[in-house]
């Protein structure tokens, strides 16, 4: 068993939770018995596997294939747009065909990026809260940049290796790369950059973390286990050895999302701490999330 520290993972980064369950999710079938945990200023994870084999597994865990998927319209942008002008005007219906229709990672694209617990007022499936920083849902999920493993190794032992890049591949989720008439990085030349470690596991996390409905000020609305309202993230600091089932389970705990968590309740649940993040508009339909204030 190897336990390989990722000291360069900030536990305010709102990209965080999603990268842990993202890596846990890629190392579920090779290494089921793989668990990550925070020790101290790093972030721990336990497998069977080394840094090698890590590179060489995230490079060939499935992402979702768009051509595979029998959208209703022709070259989709998003999903709701395309399923509102389907012809026989049942959004919910044709959601649901497409679901019975895919399988394997398309499948979970379609239960990550949307889901039908949740309808806006034209009966189309709410969308998840994890992608306010990209335009559309789909195109989130176009192909990326070719990398090798041995990138991704380094990138896991050294932290990301951000090159220029497209705007929007880090999902809004790494402020890094973000901007607010200035940069939250080293320089404004770097807004738009992307690390090929972080743009394949932010996309597993989003995929191994779907939506949910969730009721706020008696109306139904979208949710899922990092959010706490229709507006922010939060995630914890855990100090226990979690595989992707149990973390999973972790994010959505109540005392995660309160107001004003309790310290000593959170300590009996293994939790040392509590992060929360609000989305910065950039645009009427783009958001970004920057690091995350201490809560507890």
């Amino acid at each position: 068993m190897n336990v390989i520290d990722l000291v360069w993972m900030r536990d305010d980064a709102p990209y965080m939770p999603v990268v842990a369950q993202g890596l846990l999710a890629v190392l579920a079938g090779p290494d089921p018995g793989a668990r990550m945990w925070w020790d101290g200023e790093a972030l721990r994870l336990e497998t069977h596997l080394d840094l090698t084999e890590l590179g060489e597994t995230v490079l060939v865990a499935p992402l979702p294939d768009l051509t595979r998927v029998a959208w209703p319209t022709r070259n989709p942008q998003a999903l709701g747009p395309s399923l509102a002008a389907a012809p026989d005007s049942d959004p919910q219906g044709v959601y649901r065909d497409l679901l019975g229709s895919a399988s394997g990672a398309e499948l979970l694209l379609l239960r990550a990026i949307a889901t039908d617990q949740v309808l806006d007022d034209r009966g189309v499936p709410a969308r998840t809260r994890l992608l306010r920083g990209t335009k559309s849902d789909l195109s989130a999920f176009s192909p990326l940049r070719r990398t090798t493993a041995a990138a991704l190794s380094e990138e896991l032992r050294d932290g990301p290796d951000f090159l220029p890049g497209k705007s929007g591949t880090m999902l809004g989720l790494v402020p890094e790369v973000q901007t607010f008439g200035g940069t939250t990085g080293r320089e404004a030349s770097g807004v738009g950059a992307e690390s090929a470690l972080l743009a394949r596991l932010l996309r597993h996390g989003i995929l191994a973390l779907p939506p949910t409905s969730a009721i706020r000020r008696g109306r139904r609305d979208v949710g899922g286990p990092l959010v706490s309202d229709d507006r922010d993230l939060s995630w914890p600091r855990w100090t226990f050895p979690c595989d992707a089932r149990s973390l999973r389970v972790l994010y959505g705990l109540a005392m995660v999302h309160e107001a004003s968590p309790t310290r000593e309740r959170l300590a009996a649940a293994g939790i040392d701490g509590v992060f929360r993040a609000t989305p910065q508009a950039l645009s009427t339909t783009v958001s970004v999330f920057r690091w995350g204030r201490r809560v507890a």
